[in-house]
Parts: structure tokens; C-alpha cells; sequence
């Protein structure tokens, strides 16, 4: 692994202001990369600037809002026109959901989808466009655990980075010819405000979770993943080998989350 492999990179990360995306931009700006940081939120990439003022000169903030297929067209215009160039696309922008499908709103399934997928999805179009021109780069999809060991009152949000993840394993395999690679993430549990912000039902302060990172933490594991190009990337070991065993013994697996959530609801 070369110790200056981000040095001179230029990486596009959405959801860069809170949580996850701005742990990955603070490290990557150490790291010597360049980060193109985009946020819907206005104040928080003015708040990101001014925490980040020794990076200023590495740092391009970009307001948009990736559910909006104009704002992404135009997100791209501007790298092209400013940057020239991008290595990195790291589609991280998402939204929670907490609900039994029984109860779920349409609505909010639409908001979720709208970002987890279809933010995601445009912005992936963009990129495979700009790579191609350039001769390669790599997208990073961050999905989520769930997708591979979903457990109760997560379908929304699990449908909707399912939906991701399968849509870049196909792109992976249609790309590779141009030089473009696809990675994608499953981070279990992060200690950040995501879950507060989630919609639906509030998510308990001491729901079941697998595993439970700091957003540093989650965010170098990710990092190092892009590193050594893994195709898939978990932020634990234990999260990679429950969904080994999920692999091998499905029915078990089930019936382990089905009895952790119930010993955790009797008690409510």
C-alpha cells in the first residue's frame, strides 16, 4: 500500500457535512487528497469550511441536493469546469427510516428512495460519464449492513441501499472494461445523529445493533477498504463474519435476530 495514495486525489463525497461523510473528508483532507464536499444544507458547509480552514486550499464545497436530478447535473458541471478532474466518487448522502412495513408510509419510503437510490443513482450516471471521458476512476457506494443481514423495522431504508447495492454490483461488471471500478461499503452501527434524523417511528437509545463504531473509527475502516480496492468493505470483523454465517446458515441467522428482538421488546 503506497503511503501517499490519496496525495493529489481528488474525491467527491456527498452527505459531507455531518456524521460518516465529514469523518471521511477530514481524514482524506490529511490524507492529502483534494474533497469536493457536497451538502443540501448551506450553513453546514459553511460550518464544514470554517472547521476545516487549514484544509481550505483542498477543500470544494458544492451545495446540492442529490434527490434533485438537476442538482447533481449541475454538481458535476462544476467540478468539470472548476477541477477538470476527479479519481473518487464516494455516494455517501442517505436517510433513515424506522417502521414495520404494516405501518410504513408511502411517503416516506419515496424520501428515502429518493436519496438512498435515486440521489445515489444520478450521481453515478454523472460520474461513469466524466470517468469514461478521463479513462477511469472509482465509485464508492455506501450501503449498509442491513442489506446483507436485514433485521425488524429497517425495510424501508434496507430496500432502498439493496437497491443500491445491487445496482452497482451490475455497474461493476459493465464498467470494468472502461477502467472503472465499484466498491461498496456495509457499515453496521455508527454513533452519529443519523438515526435522530431518521423518519418513522424515533429509533430506542438501546435497540439491538451487531456492532456500534465511532464515526472515525467506521470511516478509516472504510477508507483502508477503498485502499486495497475491496469490493466489498465491512467496518468490522464481527459484522463480516455474522454475514458469513447468515451466508451458510440463513434460517439460524433469522431465527438469532428474531429472538434478540424479542427478548429486547418484552423488556419495553
Amino acid at each position: 500500500m503506497k503511503k501517499d495514495f490519496w496525495k493529489n486525489k481528488t474525491v467527491i463525497i456527498t452527505g459531507a457535512t455531518s456524521g460518516l461523510g465529514k469523518e471521511m473528508t477530514k481524514i482524506l483532507l490529511e490524507k492529502d487528497a483534494k474533497v469536493v464536499a457536497i451538502s443540501r444544507s448551506e450553513e453546514s458547509l459553511k460550518g464544514l469550511q470554517n472547521e476545516l480552514i487549514r484544509f481550505s486550499k483542498n477543500l470544494f464545497l458544492i451545495k446540492a441536493d442529490v434527490s434533485f436530478k438537476k442538482d447533481c447535473e449541475d454538481a458535476f458541471k462544476t467540478i468539470k469546469d472548476e477541477l477538470k478532474t476527479a479519481d473518487f466518487l464516494i455516494n455517501n448522502a442517505g436517510v433513515g427510516l424506522r417502521c414495520e412495513v404494516e405501518e410504513m408510509e408511502e411517503i416516506d419510503l419515496k424520501k428515502v428512495f429518493d436519496t438512498n437510490f435515486f440521489g445515489a443513482f444520478y450521481m453515478m450516471k454523472h460520474a461513469i460519464t466524466f470517468f469514461k471521458e478521463q479513462g477511469g476512476g472509482t465509485i464508492v457506494n455506501i450501503c449498509s449492513l442491513g442489506v446483507k443481514r436485514p433485521v425488524p423495522f429497517t425495510s424501508g431504508y434496507t430496500a432502498s441501499k439493496a437497491a443500491l447495492s445491487s445496482l452497482a454490483d451490475v455497474a461493476r461488471i459493465e464498467l470494468k472494461k472502461y477502467n472503472i471500478t465499484i466498491l461498496n461499503a456495509y457499515p453496521g452501527s455508527i454513533s452519529t445523529s443519523f438515526r435522530k434524523n431518521a423518519l418513522g417511528k424515533p429509533y430506542p437509545e438501546d435497540e439491538v445493533r451487531l456492532s456500534r463504531l465511532s464515526p472515525d473509527v467506521a470511516a478509516r475502516r472504510i477508507i483502508r477498504g477503498i485502499e486495497k480496492n475491496r469490493k466489498e468493505i465491512y467496518t468490522s470483523k464481527k459484522d463480516y463474519l455474522f454475514v458469513l454465517f447468515t451466508r451458510l446458515f440463513p434460517h439460524v441467522s433469522d431465527f438469532i435476530v428474531e429472538k434478540a428482538f424479542e427478548k429486547k421488546l418484552k423488556r419495553l
